[in-house]
């Protein structure tokens, strides 16, 4: 597996998985205000809570120039998908529910490319005391809210086909501002803080 999926996994994003992510066209909370929560600077050890994969991964969070948030995710040495991945991220809060939204842009050591290039990546987290738990929204419950038309997006034929939200940014904010929004999203990952 490339470090491609971790981005798939962020990086489905940021670590392990089989399938792309979903994505959306607009980045969650544009229409709300897009910044840097200072809560998730600094580094976090964790793994994948859905993958036969447990081996680490480190996530540091830092803050960019331009406000927003650059996110190195570095696999542990030696680990069966070992490399790294840079993701530039904004946080947005809609009602209770805090969301990153991350683009890979660089894949090792050389810039991001294929499918995740450009492609904007939703996540909900929560930080409670020194753990970070980031959730990937579940493809099959946005393929049904896309299917039932809760929410604008395609999804590509087939099994596993490929979700992508195309709601205009107003609709999407309202969208994920919803308390039941939180239901579509499964953990992915259980952070604990370094140092």
């Amino acid at each position: 597996m490339s470090i491609h999926r971790v981005a798939a996994a962020a990086a489905c994003v940021l670590l392990l998985a089989g399938c792309l992510p979903v994505t959306s066209k607009a980045p969650v909370g544009s229409t709300t205000g897009l910044g840097a929560d200072p809560a998730l600077f600094g580094t976090w050890k964790g793994h994948s809570v859905d993958s036969d994969n447990k081996d680490d991964g480190y996530f540091h969070f830092m803050k960019a120039k331009d406000g927003s948030i650059t996110v190195a995710v570095v696999m542990a040495k030696g680990g069966s998908d070992d490399g790294w991945s840079v993701f530039n991220a904004h946080t947005a809060t809609l009602g209770a529910n805090h969301y990153l939204n991350a683009v890979e842009t660089f894949d090792k050591d050389a810039p991001a490319e294929g499918s995740l290039k450009d492609a904007n990546i939703p996540l909900l987290y929560t930080v409670k005391g020194r753990t970070l738990t980031l959730y990937l929204l579940d493809e099959d419950k946005a393929k049904a809210a896309v299917q039932a038309g809760e929410i604008a997006g395609t999804v590509e034929p087939g099994e596993n086909g490929d979700v992508v939200l195309t709601a205009e940014p107003a609709a999407l904010d309202a969208f994920f501002a919803k308390p039941e929004a939180a239901k579509l999203f499964k953990v992915m990952m259980v952070l604990k803080r370094v140092g």
